[in-house]
């Protein structure tokens, strides 16, 4: 590791874990009776363990018994500095602080759907991501998640964050695109966008709120804010029809339809995924479009 001793101290990261078996270049500890976690070599290794592209599996067997990989540890990845990509399965549902701490070569991260949460200074000073998405999940962007990321040129926000704290998107000097889904601007607390050109950065938010962000504090900074595309909600894995957000569209969607109909809540992705016809109106004729897209199975 080098140049991080002051963000090693500040988080107690430290390469003092314990594994239990290595697969494919990956250290895994286990927890409990069905869980594991991806670790690192620990007190086994002078020098950080992981570079290259690495893949982490989605489960192990370990003394017979198979277990699920459910996160990336704490500072797991810590000081990887010959690091340049991992790919994480759809059982990983968090990745936790300092777990890519100072790994300069990275370029990125898959973020599984079904991801909860991204825990303090995960990415901090990941100087060579480019571009990643908060798990859709994530409701706040914590301490110094993406602290110091110099080559960050887009970033997006999931609909469901709510509250952007003081340190976790300073020093991101190269940020030119923001994507936010969330239909009320989260609150960002003083300081959030220090050292982020909020002037040359476009911020793009739900077509139908942004009177909200041009009057919110912090958001108003943003010199040009624009409509989302339905092809940037795509890209998200955004999904017409799949009201619930768990991936598939189904009798489970038609029946919220029904009630969104009556009461429509004031929540972007809902509202987008349930206007079937793209007209930008949610009403009957989206309900009869979604009740044959059921009955056809499809």
């Amino acid at each position: 590791m080098r140049h991080f001793t002051a963000y090693l101290l500040l988080f107690s990261c430290s390469l003092l874990h314990a594994y239990d078996l290595v697969v494919d270049g990956v250290y895994i500890s286990i927890i409990g009776p069905r869980f594991a976690y991806v670790t690192n070599a620990g007190l086994d290794s002078a020098t950080p363990c992981y570079s290259g592209d690495i893949v982490v599996p989605q489960q192990v067997t370990y003394n017979g018994r198979v277990y699920n990989i459910s996160s990336v540890g704490d500072n797991a990845f810590v000081g990887c500095d010959e690091l340049t990509s991992v790919q994480l399965p759809p059982t990983v549902t968090a990745v936790s602080a300092c777990a890519f701490l100072g790994c300069t070569a990275l370029r990125s991260v898959n973020m599984p759907k079904g991801m909860l949460t991204v825990t303090n200074a995960a990415f901090s000073a990941c100087t060579s991501l480019q571009h990643i998405s908060l798990p859709r999940h994530q409701e706040s962007v914590n301490d110094m998640t993406f602290y110091c990321c110099a080559s960050l040129t887009s970033l997006v926000l999931p609909h469901r964050i709510r509250t952007i704290q003081s340190t976790a998107m300073q020093h991101l000097p190269s940020l030119t695109d923001l994507y936010c889904f969330a239909s009320e601007p989260p609150v960002a607390e003083v300081g959030a966008f220090s050292l982020a050109d909020q002037q040359k950065c476009t911020l793009h938010v739900p077509r139908e709120t942004i009177g909200k962000y041009r009057e919110a504090p912090v958001w108003c900074d943003f010199c040009e804010i624009v409509p989302l595309q339905d092809s940037e909600y795509e890209e998200q894995g955004y999904l017409r029809g799949d009201i619930n957000d768990d991936g598939e569209v189904d009798g489970r969607d038609l029946a919220l339809l029904r009630l969104i109909i009556v009461s429509l809540p004031d929540d972007s992705a809902v509202r987008w995924a349930a206007d079937i016809n793209e007209d930008g109106i949610v009403n009957a004729k989206d309900y009869v479009l979604l009740a044959n897209v059921c009955g056809s199975g499809n």
